[in-house]
């Protein structure tokens, strides 16, 4: 488990969310360095501890915005306290085993030398008034330091026992808290799952009403981005923005469709060749992507659920050197996707921000 934890700590410093990471380790090193040998309840609590420190690791590593760190975060501090705790309660009860031992050797000293004054007091008679005096001395020097132990250890382990109290309500108070909020990270993340198991089923059941579109110019396809419909720049006119009447044909049912699935989310990319000035490919590209957005508009469609972006030459889907691939890289996608998708997608998979519009 030791080089489990150096070797995951290694790995978070080296990367851009090691504050969390390294946090939570720093909690769990000083919560380590506490525990007494025997205390078998710390070092059960730092295991379970451990699980917490992996699922952040594996939390932050699929996703560094995710909503989960912060809770996670706290509950590795919150184990940590747990461990300083029982680490604490453990070091008191040796301390009051060590004190038991302690007075026991001072009433074995006594016995000693009670033993001592009996055998003084079976001397000669002529050294008894002396040797009774100091006998007497001796035993009552010996009774108010017995005295004074036996008040000091009880003091010593009223105290002990009032911090051992202490100790295991606060234990008690943070393992409830912990539980209570680990019950509703479970809860959020079941919750997740179902809002996104819906979407999905969305996305599927528009898929196949997508389909019905496929055409040599309008090709249906999904990948990690979502739904996309390619559409080839044979819709448009030559070097021209301008939509033809299939193009808009074929957006009116998108819209149709759009309007039905109010959960879904468009981006429009426009894309060229790498023939022409690369200023020429990205005006082009933003014009056709501008023109679709806005066709959808005037279908009744959300401008907010779309967005339009120029990528020139910049997205090829084929090799440029040929004919035919100069062809399939001329062309406008429509990206679509649920808004719960993207909302749960982590921030290295979502689309990169749309290109400022070309000047018309």
């Amino acid at each position: 488990m030791n080089k489990k934890i150096i070797s995951l700590g290694l790995l978070a410093a080296s990367m851009s969310f090691a504050s969390p990471l390294n946090e939570c380790q720093a909690a769990l090193d000083s919560a380590k360095a506490s525990i007494p040998a025997n205390a078998l309840s710390a070092k059960l609590t730092l295991a379970q501890a451990q699980g917490v420190y992996n699922e952040l690791f594996s939390v932050i590593a699929d996703d560094e915005d995710s909503d989960r760190i912060p809770a996670l975060a706290d509950n590795c501090q919150k184990y940590a306290a747990i461990v300083k705790l029982q680490a604490e309660t453990q070091t008191l009860r040796n301390k009051i085993a060590e004190n038991w031992q302690k007075r026991a050797a001072t009433n074995r000293s006594i016995e000693a030398i009670q033993e001592q004054i009996n055998t003084a007091r079976s001397g000669q008679v002529s050294d008894l008034e002396a040797e009774k005096k100091n006998m007497k001395d001796q035993e009552a020097r010996l009774q108010a330091e017995m005295q004074k132990n036996q008040e000091k250890f009880q003091a010593e382990a009223a105290a002990q026992e009032a911090k051992l109290k202490a100790a295991g309500e606060r234990e008690a108070d943070l393992q409830k808290k912990l539980e209570a909020e680990q019950a509703a990270l479970e809860a959020e993340k079941k919750a997740l799952a179902e809002e996104r198991a819906k979407a999905e089923a969305r996305q599927a059941e528009a898929m196949n009403k997508l389909n019905e579109l496929q055409s040599k110019m309008i090709q249906v396809s999904k990948d990690a981005r979502g739904i996309i419909l390619s559409m080839s720049d044979i819709l448009f006119a030559v070097n021209k923005a301008d939509l033809k009447q299939d193009l808009k044909t074929s957006l009116a049912k998108v819209a149709g469709i759009l309007s039905v699935y109010q959960q879904f989310n468009v981006s429009i990319e426009g894309n060229t060749d790498n023939t022409g000035s690369e200023e020429h490919n990205m005006k082009l590209s933003q014009q056709r992507a501008d023109n679709v957005m806005k066709f959808l508009v005037d279908q009744g469609i959300e401008e907010s659920r779309l967005t339009a972006k120029g990528l020139g030459m910049t997205m090829p889907i084929a090799d440029n050197a040929t004919k035919e691939g100069r062809q399939k890289n001329r062309r406008v996608d429509l990206v679509i996707q649920d808004k719960a998708l993207q909302a749960q997608k982590p921030a290295a998979e979502q689309p990169a921000p749309a290109a400022e519009p070309a000047a018309k």
